[in-house]
């Protein structure tokens, strides 16, 4: 298996390390190559007063990411700036499907798009408090973010929404997923979606594999908004609800991701994962980015891998890891 999965069972910040140490090259990489915005006085002297603010409210979250700038050999400071999206607009692009299979039971597929470069992710399992969660680990998030699931039952999807006006008061929405991993029941889940208020907003799309509850909840830099699911649902990026509804960044696809998975899903025959992942897989006939759901390395964005859960099978978690030419099939506690 070329996916490497990374087993952290210590303390926060030794978990932390751990990952970083994993990613020390790409960290190193790609820290020198914004170093000048890196260094900007008033950006730092933000990231210095958000991560004492993480370090006294959340001291968990801020030893695991000071653990990962020690294990990637990096200046902490400058590292918790990088992992704040909203200083330097880093868009992170993705498309979810959940619905209701012929048993009456939620599935779910998500496509992971980022700017994906070699040995730019793992899995991890973090033990936490009276449990765990599994996360795709990626070296410039905090674990918990792009997809995860956990011992409670809870698997989430997250898809960033594009934000006019963030709050850099706020803690990056990077920390916001990290707490919601955590989850222990979709109850939970919409509590902590509440607790931290993130600078800028995502959506996320969360399973109760125990009692077959699906829920899609749209995060805003000062509140919430939350749908049950009763048959289906579809986001890409950009909200579908509130004040910047259908609100996309220059150049983005999203809306035309939207719009098609959802044809596409309407004229379906059957709801089983194959046919959803076949709507996640779409290319259009002349293969550009701007009329595709799919996207390739000539592309803005790569879909380095597509998660996908079936309550029917709940010991099993799929992925298509596509940067390492590979499928697996992975027991639900790894």
């Amino acid at each position: 298996m070329k996916t490497k999965i990374l087993y952290l069972n210590e303390t926060p910040f030794e978990n932390g390390k751990k990952s970083g140490e994993y990613f020390r090259k790409i960290i190193q990489n790609q820290l020198q190559k914004i170093d000048s915005l890196l260094s900007n006085e008033k950006f730092l002297s933000q990231s210095k007063v958000l991560s004492m603010k993480l370090k006294e409210k959340y001291p968990t979250y801020y030893d695991e990411i000071y653990g990962k700038a020690k294990g990637a050999n990096v200046d902490f400071d400058k590292y918790f700036l990088f992992l704040c999206p909203e200083l330097y607009e880093k868009q992170d692009h993705c498309t979810t499907i959940i619905c209701k299979n012929l048993n009456n039971n939620f599935i779910l597929s998500h496509n992971e798009d980022d700017e994906y470069t070699e040995d730019n992710f793992c899995l991890s399992k973090i033990k936490i408090k009276n449990g765990w969660f599994a996360t795709n680990d990626i070296y410039h998030m905090p674990f918990g973010n792009g997809f995860s699931w956990n011992s409670f039952g809870i698997v989430k999807t997250i898809n960033y929404c594009h934000e006019e006006y963030p709050n850099w008061e706020n803690f990056s929405r990077y920390i916001s997923q990290r707490h919601i991993s955590e989850a222990n029941s979709i109850e939970d889940l919409i509590k902590r979606c509440n607790e931290i208020k993130p600078a800028s907003g995502f959506h996320v799309n969360a399973l109760d594999i125990n009692k077959n509850i699906a829920v899609t909840i749209e995060v805003y830099t000062d509140k919430i908004d939350v749908k049950y699911i009763d048959d289906f649902y579809i986001h890409s990026n950009h909200f579908l609800r509130g004040n910047q509804k259908n609100l996309i960044d220059e150049g983005s696809n999203s809306i035309f991701r939207q719009d098609k998975a959802t044809d596409l899903f309407i004229k379906l025959k059957n709801h089983d994962l194959k046919s959803i992942k076949n709507i996640l897989n779409y290319r259009s006939e002349d293969d550009t980015f701007e009329h595709s759901i799919f996207q390739t390395k000539k592309d803005p964005y790569i879909t380095g891998m597509n998660f996908s859960y079936d309550i029917d099978t709940k010991n099993k978690v799929l992925l298509d890891v596509y940067v390492n030419d590979e499928t697996l099939e992975l027991d639900y506690d790894l």
